[in-house]
């Protein structure tokens, strides 16, 4: 019976476009073996702290294959497996100490399932993110840290006990080695976590930004009517009206709890030929970040933003704030497709 494999490159894309990540999403596997005659083309031309490498594969999408030969970073030869320590304790280090070789490649590019992948992101990214893996669950999201051999926060940690975690890096890794810059910090976890994170995306967007469907009959009157006269009619599960020349859906969403916490804007938009809208969607997705979003659906581009009351600042009660940020929409969305020539 055979396997399906993982489609690296789709998760990342799905990962990258949901959070508006620039850098390439980093698989580390863990390699009990050498490298092999036709492997060393991927080995650095001089040593070079994982770090660094990290940072260059993510920043740059280069893969790396290297030993211990090739780390320039004494304290991550401990941490990442590659000698034990003799004089001192080290809380988190890959165990035993057997490591051969390490393959670093842009998740997109990976063959095989990485033991660990590594997302470059900003403390807003890491809120957005925190929200996807925290869905649902009671217990808050914790992080190890200390400022110093920030690999084994980032790697060696997520890859021993299966658990995400959180890393500010360490001197090393913004000074010495590999430029980090003041605003990045490194998400680190297992290869299951971000295909769970991947599939709650796509869960996010194939439903207009619902996590579960809330029908209109389900939301207080009171609402209803400031909906209404903010020109969006009741349907059966979103509320349509004509804004800005446009006609556009919105949608209350429930939360994992079962309680309103999303709201969505929905601008769909009829083209000419399916080559058409999806040589559109192409370019819109190169441009367009959280919280707004594009899919091709045959002829039609579904244009999306999602978010919170609070991220919209949007009152629910007032017609006025409905309209004012459903008309925001509309615009922005007109002045994305009349840039790249679709008259809308």
């Amino acid at each position: 019976m055979s396997v399906k494999k993982t489609n690296w490159k789709r998760i990342d894309e799905t990962i990258r476009a949901y959070l508006g990540l620039k850098y390439h999403l980093v698989g580390v596997k863990i390699r009990k073996k050498d490298i092999q005659e036709e492997e060393k083309h991927l080995k650095p031309e001089k040593p070079l702290a994982y770090c660094h490498m990290v940072r260059i594969a993510s920043l740059h999408g280069k893969t790396f294959l290297y030993d211990k030969t090739d780390e320039a970073c004494p304290t991550a030869e401990f941490i990442l497996g590659f000698r034990e320590p003799k004089y001192s304790k080290i809380e988190y280090r890959i165990e035993p100490s057997d490591t051969k070789s390490i393959l670093i490649a842009p998740l997109d590019q990976m063959a095989g399932d990485p033991d660990v992948i590594i997302a470059t992101v900003t403390p807003k990214q890491m809120m957005d993110l925190t929200t996807i893996l925290q869905a649902g669950k009671a217990e808050l999201l914790s992080a190890w840290f200390k400022g110093e051999a920030a690999c084994a926060e980032f790697t060696a940690k997520p890859y021993m006990e299966h658990e995400p975690n959180l890393s500010f890096l360490c001197n090393g890794a913004r000074v010495v080695y590999s430029d980090f810059r003041d605003a990045e910090i490194l998400f680190g976890a297992s290869a299951h976590t971000y295909i769970h994170v991947a599939e709650t995306m796509d869960r996010i967007s194939k439903t207009g930004g619902a996590l579960c469907g809330c029908r209109t009959s389900d939301i207080p009157m009171g609402i209803i009517n400031e909906f209404e006269k903010a020109g969006l009619s009741k349907g059966t599960d979103y509320f349509f009206g004509k804004i800005s020349g446009q006609n556009l859906r919105a949608y209350l969403n429930k939360g994992f709890q079962g309680r309103l916490k999303f709201i969505t804007f929905h601008l769909p938009v009829k083209l000419t030929s399916a080559e058409e809208t999806e040589e559109v969607a192409k370019k819109l997705q190169k441009t367009l970040t959280r919280p707004y979003s594009v899919n091709q659906r045959d002829y039609w581009l579904d244009l999306t933003m999602t978010a919170t009351e609070d991220e919209l600042a949007i009152n629910l009660r007032d017609g006025e704030s409905i309209k004012k940020v459903a008309q925001e929409f509309a615009n922005k969305m007109k002045r994305y497709l009349n840039r790249i020539g679709i008259k809308a």
